[in-house]
């Protein structure tokens, strides 16, 4: 019987792995799509999935000035937790909200469940108009989720801007862009440097004062913002020309104020719409970008160390299937994985493909497998509206906070433990008893006195003894009529004339009577 029931679980057991496999299978057989190429979209990782939104999707040929390219409303989603091959990736595709190009997308909420859409550029036709607010959210939880319009507008209409946000608390923060007109030759002129804060949790923005720091308004830059709560701002087209990739624009979304740092080392050159991601260890790595008028493209990856005294820059050479020259793409930090996407290529052509750079190493590779995803959790730690700061000054105070309570801890713990030790030396105990006479704890440890109820005996008195420090209260003669009573007559007679037998607790004044500490040698 019991064979038989083994059997019959193994049964199910290999069945139900079985089942698992297929539907698993199925799964990424419908979910493995090729999307369309692109280029002028954004991704964000949000937990475990890499989202990427809109974008322009088509053909836009500069030999020619031809243009055929659409804006997009596709939502891709990209299960980061798992591995995968990079010519393979399980991609699930929604079809849904506004259709728009060279937007930010951001997340925000109080639990940085929501994806934040803001500004771009809209197709703006009698069956799509540009929308009134071009701020969206949409609420990555929802059993059935969509895209809904913040209803707040968010200072002027702008495209190519960049947008972070800070996980803690989080607040988005939108910088630069250009107005979107239809003449780009206009727009480009126009560059904006304000910088603007969402509060996503209570939908509330404010523009952020511009101090004598603030950089003179850009687009196609990049802003990365670091575990320190700082955001870097690194190259664009500022004016009429390139900004220098020396000068490092910093917001300190803490003290809300701007600084700028001038960067050493080996330089990258010049560029603008290039991508760039964040590493937890206080560097901003780079990648690709375009010249000045778009006639030179570039693969490169170059890292900007702010842990340095001065900002330092790098070229990191590296090596694996690197990928082809590419401007208005995306890079995502997914652990110490950096995750390219799409892209716009040489030859008027754009790309569909994704590239994962190891960042330990600089290789990139042809497998995706997750590492260090801890580094890049998006789950904020204060979920209350007031910021707590994520930084290494923190997270010093933490543990020097933590440290210094423990030590008290075992201090006072040593302490009280002290105090009850002097206790149970120097003092007597009111220890309640029985009616059987016999104390109701400890009585043989502790060795107290028993008084049984309407008995004036006394049990396991204490003998003095030569050298003893038990001392016997000297009694005179006007209270006992002669000296040289025993022991136990005396005792007897204080016990009588009191009525103490009468009781259930035995209560000596520490004053007439010293006992010995049986727990210890002496007292």
């Amino acid at each position: 019987m019991l064979l038989l029931k083994l059997f019959n679980k193994h049964v199910i057991l290999v069945t139900t792995t079985c089942i698992e496999l297929l539907v698993f299978d199925s799964k990424q057989s419908v979910n493995a799509l090729l999307p369309d190429p692109r280029w002028g979209h954004k991704a964000v990782l949000l937990r475990n999935n890499l989202y990427i939104y809109g974008g322009k999707v088509g053909d836009k040929r500069k030999s020619d000035l031809s243009d055929t390219s659409q804006d997009s409303n596709q939502l891709l989603i990209l299960d980061v937790s798992k591995s995968f091959l990079i010519s393979d990736p399980a991609w699930v595709s929604r079809i849904a909200g506004p259709r728009v190009a060279y937007h930010t997308l951001s997340i925000g909420g109080p639990q940085n469940e929501l994806l934040v859409l803001y500004g771009g550029e809209y197709p703006n036709t009698t069956d799509e108009p540009m929308p009134e607010n071009p701020l969206f959210y949409y609420d990555t939880s929802a059993e059935s989720p969509q895209w809904n319009n913040a209803g707040l507008s968010l200072g002027t209409r702008r495209m190519s801007h960049t947008a972070v946000t800070r996980l803690n608390d989080s607040m988005n923060y939108f910088f630069g862009g250009i107005p979107i007109i239809s003449d780009p030759s206009v727009s480009s002129r126009l560059q904006f440097q304000d910088l603007f804060k969402l509060d996503t949790r209570n939908n509330l923005w404010n523009i952020q004062n511009i101090d004598p720091n603030t950089p003179s308004g850009r687009f196609h830059h990049t802003a990365t913002i670091l575990p320190d709560g700082k955001m870097y701002v690194i190259g664009g087209y500022s004016n009429e020309g390139l900004v220098d990739i020396s000068q490092i624009y910093v917001y300190d979304t803490i003290n809300a104020k701007w600084n700028v740092q001038t960067a050493v080392g080996t330089l990258p050159l010049a560029r603008r719409d290039h991508a760039a991601a964040g590493t937890h260890d206080g560097k901003v790595v780079i990648h690709g970008g375009v010249n000045v008028d778009y006639t030179v493209l570039y693969d490169d990856v170059a890292v900007l160390d702010t842990t340095q005294s001065q900002y330092t820059w790098s070229i990191k050479g590296a090596g694996g299937n690197i990928p082809p020259k590419r401007y208005s793409h995306t890079a995502t930090m997914v652990g110490t994985n950096m995750i390219i996407t799409f892209g716009y290529l040489a030859n008027d052509v754009s790309d569909n493909n994704i590239y994962v750079l190891d960042t330990t190493t600089f290789t990139w590779k042809e497998n995706y497998i997750p590492n260090n995803l801890e580094y890049t959790d998006t789950t904020p730690f204060n979920t209350n509206s007031n910021f707590s700061q994520k930084s290494s000054s923190s997270k010093a105070g933490v543990i020097a906070g933590s440290t210094i309570g423990v030590i008290m801890f075992f201090l006072l713990l040593g302490g009280l433990f002290w105090v009850y030790r002097r206790r149970k030396q120097n003092s007597f105990y009111a220890t309640p008893y029985s009616n059987t006479g016999v104390p109701t704890s400890n009585q043989d440890k502790q060795k107290k006195f028993s008084v049984s109820s309407g008995s004036t005996a006394v049990e396991e008195l204490p003998r003095p003894s030569m050298g003893s420090s038990l001392a016997v209260p000297v009694v005179g003669a006007s209270e006992n009529g002669a000296h040289g009573k025993d022991y136990t007559t005396i005792l007897e007679e204080r016990m009588m004339d009191s009525d103490i037998q009468q009781t259930n607790f035995m209560i000596v004044p520490k004053s007439q009577l010293r006992v010995t500490n049986p727990d210890e040698g002496n007292d």
